[in-house]
């Protein structure tokens, strides 16, 4: 409970940070932003958000297909859109829901569905590499950039490291002493090396890496479009698109879904680099946030319903 409880209540606080330390102009500006913005621009970008998503679940068949598995499509999906939802609560927890639900239906082991996401994560941090390596080619103050999209540290309690070490070592001896528990975890490692190795044997290399652009280039078009809905974001430039990405991404990663941390670090950005307004900066950033949240919260809700109709199949 205590690591759901946690990266929430330290996102609501920022959140609420975000929001008390903006002027009454700016707050006016947050309710005209949502109220005024031209919806249609947001829907083309939610349009781009539910392909990147599809995208990735389609990508992932790839992966299984080395595995000898031949899964339904709705079930790679709705198991990908159920781990979206579960990252709001514990970020990253959602790679592991992903793998159990989708083992609980095609009745397979899940440690290596779960090596299949882990090979998933090393592809994707190598583009976010690429994305940042671009971010910062663009940037004519790239010290400034990286003290803005620098985390901070103190939002964490002190004791919280030493904590999650202690448990580390715990668990590790606990591992190593009981039988049962050391036979678990061999399978466990075993099963997580054999779904990696399936990046090794994968047939469809070139459907993959069009997917694996095509995931990236529709994450950051849908920041861009989102843009368009209000006026005075329209003319954005290239370089503060892929800025706000990795500031954004970097937020999505230390707090649930981005909650409180997106908007102040994308705000920071826009403010800080590029001479936007106070009260635009935030509100942008806030729409921006919350439409794409909204819309993977409802998408998710779907997927948690819609799985439960799948009939459970041999692999």
């Amino acid at each position: 409970m205590l690591k759901i409880i946690l990266p929430i209540s330290i996102g609501v606080y920022l959140t609420w940070y975000f929001i008390s330390n903006s002027s009454e102009t700016e707050k006016e500006h947050f309710v005209s932003a949502f109220t005024e913005a031209n919806y249609l621009w947001i829907l083309v970008a939610l349009v781009i958000a539910f392909l990147s998503h599809f995208s990735r679940a389609y990508r992932w068949k790839y992966l299984l297909h080395t595995l000898g598995l031949k899964p339904k499509v709705s079930l790679m999906y709705h198991s990908v859109m159920i781990g979206y939802i579960i990252n709001l609560t514990i970020p990253r927890s959602g790679e592991i829901a992903r793998a159990g639900y989708f083992s609980k239906y095609q009745k397979v082991s899940a440690d290596k569905i779960f090596g299949t996401i882990v090979v998933e994560r090393v592809v994707d941090l190598l583009m976010f590499s690429l994305v940042i390596f671009i971010a910062l080619f663009l940037q004519a103050d790239q010290q400034q950039f990286n003290t803005i999209t620098q985390t901070q540290d103190a939002s964490f309690p002190n004791w919280l490291l030493p904590l999650l070490i202690g448990l580390g070592l715990v668990c590790i001896v606990a591992v190593f002493s009981i039988k049962k528990l050391r036979l678990k975890a061999i399978k466990f490692i075993k099963g997580i090396v054999e779904g990696c190795l399936t990046i090794v044997k994968l047939k469809q290399k070139g459907a993959y890496l069009f997917h694996t652009f095509f995931i990236w280039i529709a994450y950051i078009a849908m920041f861009w479009i989102t843009a368009f809905a209000l006026p005075q974001m329209s003319g954005i430039s290239v370089n503060a698109i892929f800025a706000c990405f990795v500031a954004g991404a970097i937020a999505i990663g230390a707090t649930p879904g981005g909650i409180g941390l997106y908007p102040i670090m994308v705000a920071a950005v826009l403010t800080e680099l590029y001479g936007y307004e106070g009260e635009i900066a935030k509100s942008f950033s806030m729409l921006m946030w919350a439409t794409q949240t909204i819309f993977i919260v409802l998408l998710g809700l779907v997927s948690l319903f819609a799985i439960t109709k799948q009939k459970k199949t041999e692999p």
